[in-house]
């Protein structure tokens, strides 16, 4: 839904994932990175779809129109249309429905059992999403590949019946949107596996009127939101879903695209069994196209409001490098001059010594000329690591709290909107309420009163009380040594003297990314002409280098060249 980006790495990775219970936390000021080229399996659809169960009893539907005898009742009854079409206008956050035993039971099994038989999904990855999809688009499979068309005449039919007059009447009727054609109708074949998913976005692209999304998902069990893979809705600028539509047999779920409403996303899968969709978009006849308007009253797409904006917070002044010059791209020399003997004995504090050394800070600034990059690591003295990072006062492993109210209540927002990015950061407004809480935490310990950030609540939990006291505690000296370090004159100088660069303008954010939910989406910056920026990341994480980069657990920040602008309306695959 996005512009397209060849990621070239492990999507779970680029989404800032987090695995086996850890947890990031990051003082984020400003990283030029490029990451290698990596292969990537390509793998069969009866490797990923298999043991999505037996084969049904063998059902052809033969002769013209044969699409008749594949839907149930619901199609061919006014009532239901009318009861279907109040259920669409009420839904929130946005108008849509789901269509549920829309199908012959024998017809949708077999159509589900030629794609696990004779479709073959590929991986396809970009900085929105990463799941398996079969090339072949089944609205122009017969005429690109005869043979494999003739092998799964039932996914025919089921596209033929999703095209017929008595489904677009159907459509029309419930939602709303009369002007769709038959002929222009994308049907793709989708398999989200463990570990996939699809961030959140609008579907603006072109000419797209109507968003469709057909489950062929295990019948018995029935998929379990434990497993993951739902469709999240989200309302305008809201970073956390307000509805979830769980996979379901035979189910039919279908919404307009509205440029800056129709927010939707797929949720991670976490289970083993495979999220096995039909999907797709219905469009208007040729001579009634108009694409869609990258203003819909006054709201930007997805696609529009991330060009335009800058994701994050504003930068301001820099301390500390006024009057020093930047050093020449040409000149691999590391601007020493910058940094005074006060500077250097001040960074010593926080700064593991070898970092400070002169030879070491001409090495790094030439890796930097040379690479764009460079990891510095361990970065900071034992002794300044903040104490409650990961262990309570018994030394014990923190737990990771997961309610968004908890984490209010020790000073972090969830942020958004989630079409750019979901985190969760420290937030300065709550400063002097967490000093206060500071004051009054002995209250914590006796099972009292709290002070959280939407008033003074009860916490019904004494183990929620010390998870929030922990979280809240962390946000305080995180804080502390973004305010001594970070947004120093002293570390300043020091990032000019590594990159040779002058700091002019600083941002600071301290973020914190939760497993299989936070992330930030691919962006532009917001660089004017000729601008340069410099991205430096602390990052705090439980667990070795080596465990990090040896396993997906994520977390990681990706760089990737801009693309060349190219014309959207050429990826629409109706025949």
């Amino acid at each position: 839904s996005d512009v397209t980006f060849d990621m070239r790495e492990p999507w779970d990775r680029r989404r800032c994932r987090l695995a086996y219970g850890a947890m990031a936390l990051m003082i984020q000021t400003i990283i030029v990175v490029s990451k290698p080229e990596r292969r990537r399996r390509v793998l069969t659809s009866e490797r990923i779809v298999g043991g999505l169960g037996s084969s049904a009893e063998s059902f052809r539907p033969m002769g013209k129109d044969r699409w008749r005898n594949v839907f149930g009742s619901t199609v061919y009854n006014w009532s239901s249309h009318q009861h279907l079409r109040s259920s669409y206008q009420a839904a929130r956050p946005f108008p849509h429905v789901v269509l549920r035993q829309l199908f012959n039971q024998d017809f949708l099994k077999e159509a589900r059992d030629e794609a696990i038989r004779h479709l073959v999904a590929q991986p396809k990855e970009t900085d929105l999403f990463k799941v398996f999809q079969v090339p072949e688009d089944l609205s122009c499979i017969s005429s690109v590949n005869k043979s494999l068309a003739s092998r799964i005449p039932c996914l025919m039919t089921l596209r033929e019946a999703l095209a017929s007059q008595p489904f677009l009447d159907l459509l029309g009727n419930v939602t709303g949107v009369k002007d769709l054609s038959p002929d222009r109708i994308d049907c793709s074949v989708n398999v989200y596996v463990k570990g996939n998913h699809l961030l959140c976005h609008d579907d603006v692209i072109g000419s797209r009127r109507l968003s469709y999304i057909i489950y062929l998902v295990d019948q018995h069990p029935r998929w379990n939101k434990s497993e993951g893979g739902r469709l999240e809705l989200y309302p305008p600028g809201g970073s956390s879903p307000e509805c979830y539509v769980t996979p379901e047999w035979n189910s039919m779920i279908v919404f307009k695209v509205d440029p800056g409403r129709s927010f939707h996303a797929v949720e991670e899968v976490f289970g083993d069994r495979p999220r096995l969709t039909v999907s797709g978009w219905y469009h208007p006849p040729p001579d009634l196209e108009v694409n869609n308007p990258k203003e819909s009253e006054g709201r930007k797409s997805s696609r529009e409001d991330i060009k335009s904006s800058e994701c994050g917070s504003k930068f301001r002044p820099a301390l500390g490098c006024e009057g020093v010059p930047n050093t020449h791209a040409e000149d691999t020399r590391s601007p020493l001059h910058a940094l005074k003997p006060e500077d250097i004995d001040y960074l010593s504090r926080y700064i593991n010594p070898s970092f400070l050394n002169h030879s070491h800070i001409q090495s790094i600034h030439s890796k930097i000329l040379k690479s764009s990059s460079a990891l510095l690591t361990p970065f900071l003295n034992t002794p300044s690591l903040p104490a409650s990072l990961w262990r309570n006062e018994r030394g014990e492993i923190r737990e990771e709290i997961s309610g968004i109210r908890e984490f209010r209540q020790a000073g972090w927002e969830e942020v958004g909107p989630a079409h750019k990015r979901r985190f969760l950061e420290y937030s300065a407004e709550s400063k002097d309420i967490l000093k206060e809480h500071r004051i009054e935490r002995r209250n914590i310990r006796t099972n009292r009163t709290a002070i959280d950030l939407e008033g003074r609540k009860n916490l019904n939990n004494n183990s929620t009380r010390k998870r929030c006291r922990g979280t809240m505690e962390l946000g305080l000296e995180l804080e502390r040594l973004q305010t001594e370090l970070f947004l120093s004159g002293a570390f300043q100088r020091y990032l000019m003297a590594l990159s040779g660069l002058r700091t002019c303008a600083v941002r600071s954010s301290i973020r914190y990314f939760r497993r299989g939910k936070d992330y930030c989406v691919a962006y532009g910056g917001g660089l004017g002409e000729g601008n340069l920026r410099l991205d430096v990341t602390l990052c705090f994480a439980l667990g070795s280098q080596s465990e990090w980069q040896a396993s997906n657990m994520g977390g990681f920040e990706a760089y990737i060249a801009a693309p060349t602008p190219i014309s959207h309306t050429g990826r629409e695959r109706f025949g």
